[in-house]
């Protein structure tokens, strides 16, 4: 079982948008599981087989006890799959719920349901729905069911106003470490691909000031922000505490 399911549309997107959350939990012992839709077999750089080895080297870098890859089509999340004839999104729906009903996780991450990248926003709504279902006793019934308590969205290309920042501050090398380690997606001039927002040489540089920006609204040397739906629920105000 897991404390904590955190799914990506793409094998970089949990490094990009939340690595320093999962850092840190997994530094305070959670068991964290990765679980990154599609292969990433669309993207303008890196192989499949290279963008494997990335994602299970970054996993290790973060701590988390497991990466999986439910195989769905990169790019076409939305669209019908010819041989079932189910849509792409009821498959990655039915999954999402049977990996949350067999973890048992109380957090959920994903991508924000508002984002540049179609399969971000389908990321997104459909680990929200699924988290709901999850909890129905009549939705796939023959396991036991479960809602995660909490489920957070992360931003990558598009930034929001965050309902909550979590500082990261003690594992922000971590979490840069992990991106690095795609680095079939990084600024590499030794490689003839075409060159792409995450080929620039200062991406990382890039990402690091964004963690610092929100870092300093919250008073902390870096933060990662999260949107939920409807105010965060405090049990004990002095949690709240830094």
């Amino acid at each position: 079982m897991a404390d904590v399911l955190a799914f990506g549309a793409h094998p970089d997107d949990l490094e990009i948008g939340c690595g320093g959350t999962l850092a840190l939990l997994a530094q305070q012992g959670r068991s964290v599981v990765m679980v990154d839709f599609t292969r990433g077999e669309l993207g303008t750089r890196g192989t499949v087989a290279e963008r494997r080895a990335e994602a299970a080297a970054a996993a290790k870098v973060l701590g988390a006890a497991a990466r999986l890859n439910l195989e769905l089509p990169d790019g076409f999340l939305p669209f019908a799959d010819p041989q079932s004839g189910h849509s792409a999104r009821e498959l990655a729906v039915t999954r999402v719920v049977d990996l949350i009903r067999e973890q048992r996780p109380r957090l959920l991450l994903a991508n924000f349901p508002r984002d540049a990248h179609p399969d971000h926003v389908i990321v997104g709504d459909v680990v929200k729905q699924a988290r709901y279902l999850a909890g129905l006793r009549k939705f796939q019934p023959g396991r036991e069911r479960h809602r995660p308590a909490l489920l957070l969205h992360y931003f990558e290309h598009e930034q929001h106003p965050p309902t909550c920042v979590v500082d990261i501050s003690a594992v922000i090398e971590q979490k840069l470490a992990a991106i690095r380690c795609h680095r079939s997606q990084l600024h590499d001039p030794t490689r003839a691909e075409p060159q792409t927002a995450l080929s620039r040489p200062d991406f990382v540089e890039r990402r690091a000031a964004r963690d610092r920006f929100f870092g300093a609204q919250a008073g902390v040397d870096w933060a990662e922000p999260f949107f939920t739906d409807g105010p965060p629920k405090i049990a004990d105000p002095m949690s709240l505490l830094p």
